[in-house]
């Protein structure tokens, strides 16, 4: 990794537009995109055993217990 490297990953690209963007800008973006989403899509994804393994409601009657 050289110096133009490390200068990207602590670069602000939030005032360029996409075609302003050098090709290794663009590159640097996405690599920003891919690890947010890695980071963030795992957290508000439900576990699929914790949902079967709730317990179902049942309709209430009047009178009944349980």
């Amino acid at each position: 990794m050289h110096s133009d490297d490390q200068d990207l990953n602590h670069i602000d690209l939030s005032h360029l537009r996409l075609q302003e963007m050098t090709p290794d800008q663009r590159a640097e973006l996405r690599r920003r995109y891919d690890r947010f989403v890695r980071h963030f899509g795992r957290a508000g994804a439900p576990d699929a055993r914790a949902a079967a393994a709730a317990p179902r409601p049942r309709k209430w009657r009047p009178g009944e217990k349980g």
